[in-house]
């Protein structure tokens, strides 16, 4: 059983974590000012690479030969000339931009760069013939570094024969030249760099008259090609016109015509006139049709006598004037003598009699009508028909004229294209000898006096800003990875680098063994666990690697600390005590309250240990403390010192009397307690251990939770077990456990 008697607020004042360990929340937001302490962290490291940078700069330079540059400048000159026509054969020369940049293109080709190296045998030259130089140091160690490749050791090894020699030597005469455009002119450059300077102004004189010399020669290649072409095309055009003359001949003969133009033939003539009398008819038609339509819809409707609106008959109008007298008549006997009268009924048989005739009357207008549409809907037909077979005529016509016209058009093309070869044939002939070229030298390399390269001043200046930068990298990358070669600290091997002022933060990370299990635990909670805390320098960890495992705990402990149900309004306030000696209790304090600041919070440390570890790792400078606060002797403002690597505050004691515990014990050190909590946002205090005096049980008494740090392998000790029943039996704030390695 666990000699362990926790109190039972424990539980509820430290709300403990899903594992026995701390978990890492996200890592803090890198800032400038981390920045600027990497930089200081780090000067070592960065000095070294930009020393070494600057080094191998300052060697390149001295090892590179000196070059000499000379440079011809050769201007586009699109003049014609004025003896002939040369644009005839060949259009001028262009002077636009992208005219410029293609010129440039030819006077950097290989075929201009090898007739250069043939004119000065340059393949002689050791200088531009890799196989007849010695090779250089820096071609050496090129060498050496190429057989380290294993990429390299199964090639292919291609024997050296004098077409690869041959373009071995151009490759190295066209890193030898350039050529570029001087502003918005058509004036090229044409620069050459040598060991050499007069070997320099030899190729770039030579290079620009190959260049003119080219032009020349391509004009009358061009010419001479031209003009055979011409005259095969003049033999085929010929030939070919004479075979498509005949054919048109022959096709009019075979198809009886006479006439080319279409619309003029005597069969064009009758289908215009058929087609007027079709329109005519087609009239005719309709109007006809439209009268005895609504013939029938009167007669259909019971309104016969109506037809005279249609058809202008005198008979019905006579017919319809007699009803109309009827009607009056009735009407007044009507009114006189009743509808029983005897000359009523008279009436009515006249009315009958003149409904009849005009029913007569009307049927026999529909059938006059219905006769006229057919007859004219038979003239309609007949003309149709004559017109169907004219247009079958003119049908056939009109295609022959097509074909005839499809001859006659290839023979008029080919005849227009034999008369433009012969007067091209004629301007392309007998210009052999007036060929000038478009371009001309308008200044000649001279020898310089002066060596173009290398520029070994700009070389070395230029690697001082490339050092920094690359070791500002290898800072960075350092701080990323973390220290990783392990050291000796205090007699033991720990995880820092050689020389390094902080501790690994990575060591658990790429352990290979794992951590051994916790039995059973019924003591107060453990909060987490903060491996290489052992070393006041870990201190450090929190502002050197603030993305390290380190760092996240610490932060993840600051955020458990904070919430603390039934705590006073205000600042936290946390008490740190030890079992046993050491520093890992003032690592950890001094980290919880840097964390504490770089969170935001306005963190205090205040060191009321004996050995005063916690201000020998702020390293600030310390005047007056704690015992001139409580005294009256120097106000809080000004025992306050400021972290120099940070926000943090501390409050140390340089001085401390003999009775340091009613010191602790008394009131003004509970009233500091209580300005603390109202100034501030997090208050660290390191109480010392537990066991060699009552100092830290009488401090934590004023604390809202104490930590108590432990080694892992001192976690089920009697020592830790004394120290935790101290703190509970003298009614010390809430106790958390915080284990180190």
């Amino acid at each position: 059983m666990s000699p362990y008697r926790p109190r039972e607020n424990l539980v509820a004042a430290f709300p403990a974590p899903r594992s026995s360990f701390a978990r890492l929340d996200a890592p803090p937001a890198f800032q400038f000012a981390d920045f600027i302490r990497l930089l200081d962290a780090r000067r070592r490291l960065i000095g070294r690479v930009a020393l070494g940078t600057i080094l191998c700069a300052l060697a390149v330079a001295i090892m590179l030969p000196t070059l000499y540059a000379s440079s011809s400048v050769v201007m586009l000159d699109p003049r014609k000339n004025s003896i002939t026509d040369l644009s005839a054969v060949i259009s001028p020369q262009a002077s636009d931009p992208a005219a410029v940049q293609n010129q440039i293109q030819i006077l950097t080709s290989r075929d201009l760069a090898s007739v250069v190296v043939d004119q000065l045998k340059l393949a002689d030259d050791p200088e531009f013939n890799p196989v007849l130089a010695q090779p250089s140091l820096v071609e050496l160690l090129g060498e050496m570094i190429s057989l380290l490749n294993p990429g390299n050791w199964f090639e292919n090894i291609t024997p050296v024969t004098s077409l690869l020699s041959r373009e071995r030597v151009i490759d190295t005469f066209q890193r030898h030249v350039a050529a570029d455009s001087e502003g918005l002119s058509t004036s090229i450059t044409i620069t050459a760099t040598s060991r050499d300077a007069a070997k320099a102004a030899l190729i770039a004189n030579t290079m620009a008259n190959a260049y003119v010399t080219s032009q020349v020669a391509d004009k009358i290649g061009t010419t001479n090609a031209t003009t055979g072409w011409l005259n095969k095309r003049l033999q085929d055009l010929a030939q070919q016109l004479q075979i498509q003359q005949e054919a048109v001949q022959r096709y009019k003969a075979e198809h009886d015509l006479n006439d080319s133009a279409p619309g003029s033939s005597i069969v064009d003539q009758q289908m215009v006139g058929i087609n007027a009398q079709i329109v005519a008819a087609r009239s005719d038609l309709a109007e006809k049709q439209a009268i005895i339509n609504r013939i029938n819809q009167l007669v259909a409707a019971g309104n016969p006598a109506d037809v005279a609106q249609i058809v202008s008959s005198p008979l019905i109008v006579q017919l319809r004037t007699q009803q109309a007298t009827l009607l009056a008549q009735e009407a007044d006997l009507n009114s006189r003598y009743g509808p029983l009268h005897p000359r009523m009924q008279a009436i009515e048989d006249q009315k009958r009699d003149l409904d009849i005739k005009i029913v007569q009357e009307v049927n026999r207008l529909a059938a006059s009508a219905a006769n006229d549409v057919m007859v004219t809907r038979a003239h309609l037909n007949s003309l149709e028909a004559s017109l169907g077979g004219t247009e079958n005529t003119a049908r056939s016509q009109n295609m022959a004229r097509v074909q005839l016209q499809a001859l006659e058009s290839n023979a008029s093309s080919t005849r227009t294209m034999y008369e433009a070869f012969v007067q091209r044939l004629r301007q392309s002939q007998n210009l052999d000898e007036a060929q000038t070229p478009e371009s001309r030298i308008i200044s000649q390399a001279s020898i310089p006096l002066h060596a173009a390269g290398p520029r070994r001043i700009l070389i070395v200046g230029a690697s001082i800003p490339l050092g920094l930068i690359l070791g500002i990298l290898a800072a960075l990358v350092a701080e990323k990875l973390g220290p990783l070669m392990p050291v000796k600290i205090n007699g033991r091997v720990d995880g820092a680098p050689r020389g390094s002022l902080v501790p690994p933060l990575r060591r658990a990370a790429h352990s290979a063994k794992p951590k051994a299990p916790i039995t059973v635990w019924n003591g107060p909670p453990i909060l987490g666990e903060i491996d290489n805390a052992a070393p006041l320098r870990a201190a450090d960890f929190v502002l050197d690697y603030p993305a390290s495992k380190f760092a996240h705990a610490v932060a993840n402990l600051v955020r458990q600390l904070e919430t603390r149900p039934g705590a006073e309004e205000g600042a936290a306030i946390v008490a740190i005590t030890s079992a046993e000696g050491g520093e890992s209790r003032s690592a950890i304090a001094v980290s919880l309250a840097r964390a504490a600041s770089k969170m935001g919070k306005k963190a205090i440390l205040v060191d009321c240990a004996p050995q005063r570890l916690s201000s020998r790792a702020i390293k600030a400078a310390v005047r007056s403390g704690l015992y001139e606060v409580l005294t009256g002797a120097v106000p809080l403002n000004q025992a306050l010192a400021k972290d120099p690597r940070g926000e943090t505050y501390l409050l140390s004691t340089p001085r401390r009397p003999a009775n340091a515990l009613d010191m602790f014990a008394s009131r003004p050190m509970a009233r500091l307690i209580t300005v603390l909590r109202g100034g501030a946002d997090f208050v660290v205090i390191d109480c010392g251990s537990v066991g060699a005096d009552m100092d830290a049980v009488v401090i934590a008494r004023l604390a809202d939770a104490t930590i108590l740090v432990s080694g892992r392998q001192m976690l089920h000790s009697p020592l830790l077990a004394n120290a935790a029943r101290i703190l509970e039996d003298a009614k010390a704030a809430p106790i958390g456990i915080v284990i180190t390695r």
